[in-house]
């Protein structure tokens, strides 16, 4: 074992995606001090992750790049960087700020930032990456101690898990493994395979369901698209309105999923009375969605995350026009049919895989040439995660799972809670581990958000002259 302590005013991130990414970034640009700043992570290169990885420039971000500027004072700031560095990747479109960049081009963006922000920063301040696996975390009043998979154990003053998504642990029924199923909406190898098939089961009808038909598309398929959900919602590619009335700001929130419900109901008939487009409603509620989960206890948060989720995340998180354009150009052509419907089984036979399906009319049986689960991917539930680390955080009692089932529990702030109920106060979090603490902490937005404030509160504990000034 190498023990390798930092000096003072040292931090540790684990996870080097867009949240870990961002923290860092804002940690150099902001302090007054030396900090000695390091990043775990296995990936090659930081500000990726999940998200981020994949080369396939079909695969947008779901919103206009003048929204995701890493800079709030700085809207325009991502389009310029586009304007300049778009063309060398391969795409420049002619209205950049309310076009959305291919989300390879949009982490390359994240990454070269993070490294502008080491190349300029000051007081001596470092940054490292260690290209491994967090192991264990163990926690002191004082000090965090972090082992990696390659033996090295990091020790310093504060620690911040920016872990990102984790997929479910991969299926166990008779297709798993089969050539013609793609476990994977983003696993280019595996929908190559599928690109000369007649019949595609598409399981889920979100955003990942878009990537997936759009990814194909441009592989050429030819052939028809069976997709499926519980509720049979469908995404909606993102119209450019602007935000509704605030017809939340003039009275008290509501603390029930019900009344919000009521609210919400009422508002639409109104936007549909006066001919407006009911996509500027999800943007009037989004700036209340924090104070309204939060103020919600955990029964109405779980009546919300059961009835009413997933027509949230259809209203509130649309395709971006472009890979809309691809899905309407497939059902214009009856390429694509959708609907109501509940997988119950996949087997395979000499003619395909047969999917086992509940409907509303009773349980259906068709034979596809291949399937795509494009169920999104991300297990919120960290009991139900198997990574190592992730099991002996929760084994240690150094964090503890959030009451309503998403991510682990913490203040409004980020600040870690462990399984006795004591806030630490060196151990935070940003982004998806905070899902229960803050609905929408998955968002680019808000994790922006959460980045300035989590850089803000650790630099204060660094300089408390920064409390008086």
């Amino acid at each position: 074992m190498r023990i390798d302590p930092r000096p003072h005013h040292s931090i540790i991130i684990v996870g080097g995606g867009f949240a870990g990414a961002l923290t860092a970034l804002n940690l150099l640009d902001r302090t007054a001090v030396p900090l000695a700043i390091t990043i775990i992570e296995r990936r090659e290169e930081l500000g990726r992750g999940v998200a981020y990885s994949t080369t396939d420039p079909a695969h947008l971000v779901n919103g206009p790049a003048d929204n995701f500027s890493l800079y709030v004072d700085d809207p325009g700031h991502l389009s310029r960087w586009l304007s300049e560095k778009a063309a060398a990747n391969g795409r420049q479109p002619p209205d950049i700020g309310s076009s959305s960049p291919p989300r390879y081009l949009y982490g390359t963006y994240v990454r070269d930032e993070l490294k502008r922000a080491v190349g300029e920063a000051r007081f001596g301040s470092s940054l490292r990456h260690i290209r491994a696996s967090a192991s264990t975390l163990s926690s002191t009043p004082h000090r965090i101690q972090v082992s990696t998979s390659d033996g090295l154990v990091v020790e310093a003053d504060e620690a911040v898990l920016a872990l990102g998504v984790f997929a479910p642990d991969p299926p166990t029924h008779e297709v798993a493994g089969h050539p013609r199923f793609a476990v994977n909406p983003w696993d280019a190898a595996a929908l190559d395979r599928l690109k000369d098939c007649e019949e595609i089961l598409l399981i889920g009808a979100s955003l990942s369901m878009v990537d997936a038909v759009a990814s194909m598309e441009t592989k050429g398929f030819h052939g028809h698209y069976r997709v499926i959900s519980r509720r049979g919602q469908f995404v909606e590619g993102r119209r450019e309105v602007a935000a509704a009335r605030d017809f939340l700001a003039d009275k008290p929130l509501p603390s029930t999923t019900r009344s919000l419900l009521s609210l919400v109901k009422t508002e639409r008939r109104a936007i549909a009375a006066s001919g407006g487009d009911w996509q500027g409603l999800p943007l009037a509620i989004r700036p209340h969605i924090l104070s309204l989960w939060q103020k919600a206890d955990d029964l109405e948060r779980l009546r919300f995350a059961r009835h009413l989720r997933a027509f949230w995340d259809v209203t509130a998180h649309r395709s971006a026009p472009e890979s809309n354009l691809i899905v309407e150009r497939v059902l214009s052509q009856g390429r694509l049919s959708h609907g109501v419907a509940r997988l119950i089984d996949l087997a395979v036979d000499r003619k395909g895989i047969t999917a086992k399906l509940k409907t509303r009319t009773g349980i259906e049986r068709q034979v596809f040439d291949g399937v795509i689960d494009c169920r999104g991917h991300q297990l919120h539930d960290w009991r139900r995660i198997s990574d190592p680390f992730i099991r002996q955080l929760l084994a240690s009692g150094e964090v503890r799972p959030h009451s309503t089932g998403f991510g682990i529990d913490a203040t409004p702030e980020g600040d870690l809670i462990d399984e006795e109920g004591r806030i630490h106060r060196n151990l935070s979090a940003i982004g998806h581990p905070l899902r229960g603490v803050a609905w929408e902490s998955s968002s680019i937005t808000e994790q922006r958000a959460q980045a300035i404030a989590l850089a803000d509160r650790i630099l204060l504990k660094f300089t408390p002259a920064r409390a008086a000034s």
